[in-house]
């Protein structure tokens, strides 16, 4: 593929779901600009491979390569992520992959019908180069507006800041910034549950230490650099304590203990009423 030329870009991509990440942007980008806009055949770790137009041979290390290069090692973004997220790109029908053990081919969906459609013309001797229009009418745009909004996921933002809040003792608002980097985080597969146990572990890891209190707050906790290794680190933290509580008694909340206690107490009184009548009887 070569370095020149150029992409074309639609306006309603501000509507996708990698608009709220600017991490996911630049992939998508990275995507669009390493398609080939012919067929080619090039080598790939000493491999002839044909690829048509639209398509481009990549796997996990050469992406992360390309996607990291010239970035600060602080805000370079693991291979796995990137892989991730391209699936997550798969899943919304936006790309399609086909892999080998030793390498992917990535294919751009529907790539012809608004990257190919360019005519070059020339006009009084002058060579120019002309765009032909590929905005779709206004009921096909109306229609893609409401497939975009189908796809968002129906998430309990309020629930899960409360949740945070409960945890933390923090009173935190949801606002739109909130909602955005928790609607991000489902966009890339991540569940209600997850940000749960995010909050939780998180909270006691960090709470009794006043260096790190300060970041028990949406902006860090749901934030696409942090959130994936956050989560791993929760699943892992949950999987240990299962194995230690298999030998243990379950933790109740207080409404079980006051409902556990109740019951005693209940038992007590039937117990002792009991013993009541037998020694009166015997009186």
């Amino acid at each position: 593929m070569s370095d020149q030329g150029w992409i074309k870009l639609y306006r309603k991509i501000q509507t996708s779901f990698v608009w709220t990440n600017s991490d996911q942007l630049k992939l998508w980008l990275l995507i669009l600009m390493k398609a080939n806009h012919s067929q080619n055949k090039f080598l790939f770790n000493g491999k002839e491979i044909t690829v048509s137009s639209g398509e481009f041979v990549t796997g996990v290390d050469t992406l992360a390569f390309e996607f990291n290069k010239g970035v600060k090692s602080v805000n370079r973004v693991a291979g796995r992520s990137l892989w991730r997220w391209v699936h997550k790109f798969e899943k919304a029908e936006m790309l399609s992959i086909k892999s080998t053990t030793q390498y992917s081919v990535i294919s751009v969906s529907n790539w012809g019908e608004y990257q190919d459609t360019v005519k070059q013309v020339s006009s009084d001797g002058q060579a120019t180069v002309k765009r032909l229009s590929t905005n779709k009418n206004d009921k096909n745009e109306e229609n893609d507006k409401k497939k975009d909004k189908s796809k968002k996921p129906a998430v309990d933002y309020k629930k899960i800041v409360d949740y945070l809040n409960s945890e933390t003792g923090h009173k935190y608002h949801t606002t739109d910034k909130t909602r955005g980097m928790i609607h991000a985080r489902i966009a890339e597969g991540f569940t209600e549950h997850d940000f749960g146990m995010v909050i939780h572990y998180k909270s006691l890891e960090w709470k009794d230490n006043p260096d790190m209190q300060q970041y028990l707050r949406p902006k860090t906790l749901f934030s696409a650099e942090h959130f994936d290794d956050y989560t791993n680190e929760a699943r892992a933290a949950a999987s240990k304590q299962q194995r230690q509580n298999t030998s243990e008694p379950p933790v109740l909340t207080p409404e079980e203990g006051s409902a556990r206690q109740a019951d005693y107490m209940a038992r007590l009184e039937k117990q002792y009423a009991k013993e009541g009548e037998s020694n009166e009887s015997r009186d």
